[in-house]
């Protein structure tokens, strides 16, 4: 092995391999990050994997001499993203098991292992595919709503949707629900379940303007671009949540119409202690009063547009959940409530369902608060 490329395709190559790779794992060499050279192509690869989730990397280079070798994944980019700008240089000393890595200021001898005893993830090409960009944002979206824990797969998942025109993320946690849509050409209508653990690695690697070719190859869903794919563990027996259903399940009686920066303002003003805190919203007139108890209690007003008023109680409803939808949406939000307090805030390009909670005790200390 013998090559030589630039330092930051090498660190971005490295960075992505990073985020897949699993350090708990017991296995050393998983831990690891597949380096080949090929002299005949003058490329250089690179390849991860956590099992669940795996990576392929491929860039071009100044390839002297084909190779091929494990290294450390941490390490690796440690080095490359610490490293100078400039060419970086590696060489293979086969009979020490080592390879030097040369940049412009330092010289690193790293001890590597056999590639023979790495197992290569399959990285099958699916045949059927769709074109979707936007994972960035669909991911920040939407991922709040999926509960990672349960044991029941399709919670533990963002479900993609794509449509002749247009792309659909949703996420539920079987209490509340996050629709978030994308015009653009995707061509045909599919459907894939992706864990959020990988869906928000994925996210993480992309920009919102990569477009990837996107399909199904057994149980794995295969994203594909220019120099990268990447392969993720799916469910394909698995269901999920009926979305339309549940939204025309709403009939609405209690209207209001707010900014989404005023009502993230306000629920702002709420305890720090949002974990398990639920907050009483009641619409008045031209107001929304959002109020909460724990170890202390607040009360912000907010300006509204409303139609028929709540009951004098309102209904109770999850803070962090609401907190978490109002972070992520911009513009208008119209809120629509039915009779037993489940609720649809609907913005430009996001739906959100929201069950009502009971409320929690009312706080012994209190600090009240209002809204400018």
């Amino acid at each position: 092995m013998k090559f030589e490329m630039e330092q930051s395709v090498l660190a971005e190559m490295a960075g992505k391999v990073k985020k897949i790779v699993n350090n708990s794992i017991s296995a050393e060499i998983l831990r690891g990050v597949y380096l080949e050279c090929d002299e005949e192509k003058q490329e250089v690869s690179m390849i991860g994997t956590d099992i669940d989730m795996s990576i392929f990397l491929k860039e071009k280079a100044d390839v002297r001499e084909s190779g091929r070798i494990v290294l450390d994944a941490r390490l690796l980019f440690d080095i490359i993203s610490h490293a100078p700008d400039g060419r970086v240089r590696f060489l293979m000393n086969r009979q020490k098991s080592m390879v030097r890595i040369k940049t412009e200021k330092t010289v690193y001898d790293i001890i590597f292992f056999d590639a023979k005893n790495y197992p290569k993830p399959e990285m099958p090409f699916p045949e059927d595919t769709v074109r979707i960009s936007g994972i960035r944002s669909m991911a920040a979206r939407t991922a709040f709503a999926v509960d990672e824990g349960s044991a029941i797969a399709a919670l533990g998942c963002v479900c993609l949707r794509t449509h002749k025109n247009r792309m659909q993320a949703a996420a539920t946690n079987g209490r509340c629900m996050m629709l978030a849509k994308q015009d653009i050409g995707c061509g045909n209508e599919k459907q894939f379940l992706l864990p959020k653990k990988q869906f928000l690695k994925l996210a993480a690697m992309s920009a919102d303007e990569d477009e990837y070719i996107v399909g199904e190859v057994q149980n794995r869903v295969v994203f594909m671009k220019k120099g990268m794919m990447v392969s993720l563990e799916t469910y394909r027996d698995v269901s999920f949540l009926d979305t339309d259903r549940v939204v025309q399940a709403v009939q609405p009686e209690y209207t209001a119409t707010v900014e989404a920066r005023d009502m993230k303002r306000a629920l702002d003003l709420m305890s720090a202690d949002k974990e398990n805190m639920t907050v009483n919203i009641v619409f008045r007139k031209n107001t929304v009063v959002a109020s909460c108890g724990g170890k202390y209690s607040a009360e912000t007003q907010l300006p509204a547009k409303t139609g028929t008023e709540t009951p004098k109680g309102g209904f109770y409803y999850s803070l962090k959940e609401l907190c978490s939808l109002f972070r992520v949406i911009h513009g208008i939000a119209q809120i629509k409530t039915d009779r037993n307090g489940a609720t649809l805030i609907r913005s430009k390009d996001e739906l959100f369902f929201l069950m009502p909670r009971r409320p929690i005790e009312t706080a012994k200390k209190t600090n009240t608060k209002k809204a400018a």
